[in-house]
Parts: C-alpha cells; structure tokens; sequence
C-alpha cells in the first residue's frame, strides 16, 4: 500500500515506515544505556576516593592516636631523656617594631616565633609532613622558653590561638606562634636626640638546664632574625645581630640566645619643635640692642619674655624625658640657649646702672663748676688789678733714655708709645653707655654662632 508524499511528491511504502522506525528506537536506547555506563563509573570514581581520603584521615587519627597513647608518649618528659639534650632552633619573623619608651626604657615587638626541635617519640611513616590543629599542643612535649628581659608578653587569640604545628616523617616538630612583647632596654640619653641605642632581647628555657636544653638561631642568612620594615617614624633600625647565651645561675647554667637591635633615632622632630624656636628666641631677644636706652619697659619686658619662653621649652622636654642624672645635648643647647637670653638682660640692666651713676657724675660735675664759676667771679671781683701782660712759662717735655748705665734728658723728642693696658684702660674710659649697645649687636650675634659651629661639630661626630 502506498501513499504519496505531499511535500516531496515522493511514494512511501508503509514496510520502509515500519523499519525506520525500529531503528530510530534500538539507537535512542543504545545512547541511553551508554549514558548511564558513564554516570556509573563517574560516581564510583568519587566514592573510591572518598574512601580513599576517608582511609587516609583514619590514618592519620590512627597515627595520632597510636603516637600520643599515654601508654607510649609521656608529655611530662622530654625528647631523649637521659641522653643527649634537645636542640631548639629558634627563629623570629617581626612584624612589628614600636613605642619605644625613654622614660620607662622599653620598647614593644610583634613577632612570629619559630620553634623547631625533634621528637624521636613523633616518628611516622606518612611520607609527608602533615599539619595538625594546635589543640594537640596540650598533649606533646614542648619547651618552655620564655623572654628573660620582657616586662609583658602575650600570645594572640584571635579568632582562634595563633599557633601552627607541623609535625614531619622524623618526628621534626616545627611551632610557630604570634607572640607580643616589651622588653627593657637600658638607655644612655647622653648625646639625645641624636643618640643610638643598643636594646636586647633575651631568650632561655626556664626549667631545663644545658645538659636538657638548647637553644640556638635558626640557621637563615639573616641569622635567625627577620625585620622586614627598617625604617620607622622615629627611629631607624641600622643593625641587627643574633648571638649565644650562657647563663650561670644558683642552680646551674642556662643556655640561652640573644638579639641585638641598634636603634638610631631621628633628629627631624626635634629640630623643627625645639632647635629652631630656642635659637629663634635668642635672636629675638636682640632686638633690645637697637630699642632706646630710656624704653626701660619695652626692653625689660622683651628680656623677661624671652627668658620664660625658654624655661617653658626647656621644661616641656624635660616633662617628657628621664630624670637621669646626667647632662643630655639638647639639654646643653636649651641651657645656653637661656644664659644668651638672660645675658641680654643683665647688658640692659648693666648700662641701665651705668647710664645712671654717669649721669649722677655728669650732675655733680655741673654742680661743681657752677660753684667754681661763681667762687672765680668772686675772687676777680676782689682783685685790684691782674697781671694779664705777664708772660707764661713753656712747659718741657723731658724723656729718659737709657743708654747702658747713662741715663740722659733730651727735650722736645717724642712721647713714649702706650702699652696695650693702658690703650684699654684709656679706651674703656672713654667709652659711652651707647657703645655698650653697639658692641652687643655685633658681639651676641657673633658669639651665637661660634657657639653652634662648636656645638653641631661636636654633636654630629
């Protein structure tokens, strides 16, 4: 039976439609049959490694388990007692470095330690080195080191205990915590602020003597210490240096590392907040020098001015600083910078007594030949006549000159020529209270000067 095709014009027979369809059928289930093959082997794929990682943490729990068996692993005691002592290897990773405290001699780290040692008793055979939760920490041995110098110390808690432990096919046990701690650094202020310090960090086993503990540096080019930021606010860090440590105590001797930071600290805030305005009021303070000697209150007020606001300056660091015994640089520069201060003061109150015993002198002398001009109007008037026709008698100037042993007068030869006392003798006396004003404008400027060419020489070398 056949029928005709109206889209194509061509004859279908309904034999061919029958077996086209069959095959069509047998292909769509073979696709089907293929696909669920594939879904078969990807899921067994998945739960064989499940199973797999599922063996390997029973593993592991396994192998924890059977290492920290109280039966076989006592954390009371430690690594190869009554052998050779354990070698901890200490490394430190600082993160930060601050407050570094003058008055209380201190300064504050933040760092990650290293502690690295072997723990036979830890063995495994992994072939790895497999990290576990710090909680395990309560459950092996581990040393007790501490900060020997630290004033306060504190591990980091959050958002859990910072701690890592790693634990290798050896029994290579390698803990690191975040740590926090203010050691003491004894501090010589002598040359502050342009003063280095040398600060140490101390570190030993509290319990355990040499013969059970040692510490040493970790083995790094930088020797164990690492500080990545040098360059502070304050301060510069120019040099570290790692070194051993032996301790003798009562009860025997300790090892022991030490860590030594030199500290350089930075002069820029202390010449803008303190050089500059001491040396701005000494020259300040000279401006009296060209006020008139009669303004007594202008210039006394700018003396008095001038000496406060140095004492404030200088008591505002000193707030600030250590009561040490000794004399600081800046404490040096404060001071003079006060006795030039002051000494402009005592030159006013100075020329301020001479100007008044002068002219004291000046009214006596007035007085004086006052008096004279009238006793001598009184004595001519008295006078009959005078002998004014008489002549006057020339004065001769006689000079001795040694010869040898012959000593000979020769007139009308030259005056001798003065010593230099008495040049200055004549000088001085014939110096006015003005010139006392002007010699300081050139003097106290001058002496300034020389002072802090003396002073930053010194200071900087």
């Amino acid at each position: 039976m056949t029928e005709l095709n109206k889209a194509s014009g061509t004859k279908v027979t309904q034999g061919q439609e029958m077996t086209n369809n069959s095959q069509v059928t047998n292909n769509s289930q073979v696709t089907n049959n293929s696909r669920t093959e594939n879904h078969q082997s990807q899921s067994d794929n998945t739960l064989s490694r499940r199973k797999r990682t599922a063996s390997n943490h029973e593993d592991i729990t396994a192998l924890l388990d059977e290492m920290l068996h109280e039966d076989t692993y006592d954390r009371r005691i430690r690594p190869n007692i009554g052998g050779k002592p354990v070698k901890v290897q200490v490394g430190l990773w600082v993160i930060a470095l601050d407050s570094i405290n003058v008055i209380d001699m201190d300064f504050k780290m933040d760092f990650f330690l290293r502690q690295l040692w072997v723990d036979p008793r830890l063995a495994h055979m992994q072939n790895k080195t497999f990290t576990i939760s710090n909680r395990i920490l309560e459950k092996i041995w581990i040393p007790d080191t501490y900060f020997v110098n630290s004033k306060e110390s504190k591990f980091h808690k959050v958002t859990l205990e910072n701690k890592l432990l790693e634990i290798g096919t050896d029994g290579g046990v390698h803990f690191n915590s975040r740590v926090t701690v203010k050691p003491s650094c004894h501090m010589d202020l002598r040359m502050f602020p342009n003063d280095v310090q040398k600060c140490n960090l101390d570190i030993e086993s509290y319990s355990y003597n040499e013969g059970e503990v040692i510490l040493v540096w970790e083995e790094r080019k930088d020797g164990g210490l690492a500080i990545p930021l040098r360059n502070l606010p304050q301060h510069n860090i120019s040099e570290t240096l790692t070194m051993q440590l032996r301790t003798e105590y009562m009860s025997g001797n300790w090892s022991g590392i030490r860590a030594v930071i030199t500290i350089k600290r930075k002069m820029g805030y202390f010449l803008v907040h303190v050089y500059s305005p001491s040396a701005l009021i000494v020259v300040l303070s000279w401006i009296s020098f060209c006020i008139p000697l009669e303004s007594t209150a202008a210039r006394v007020t700018l003396g008095i001015t001038s000496v406060l606001t140095t004492t404030t300056i200088l008591n505002i660091l000193n707030n600030s600083m250590p009561k040490v015994s000794y004399v600081k640089a800046i404490d040096w520069y404060l001071i003079c910078c006060f006795l030039f201060v002051f000494a402009v003061l005592v030159e006013y109150t100075i020329v301020l007594y001479l100007d008044n015993i002068g002219q004291r002198k000046r009214k006596k002398k007035e007085l004086q030949k006052k008096l004279e001009i009238e006793e001598k109007k009184k004595n001519e008037a008295k006078r009959p006549f005078s002998n004014n026709n008489e002549p006057k008698k020339k004065s001769t100037y006689a000079k001795i000159r040694k010869e040898g042993d012959v000593a000979t007068y020769v007139h009308g030869d030259t005056k001798p020529k003065k010593k230099l006392r008495d040049r200055i003798k004549e000088y001085l006396h014939r110096l006015t209270v003005r010139d006392i004003d002007e010699l300081s404008r050139i003097f106290f400027p001058l002496t300034f000067m020389l002072f802090n060419a003396i002073y930053w020489i010194a200071f900087l070398s």
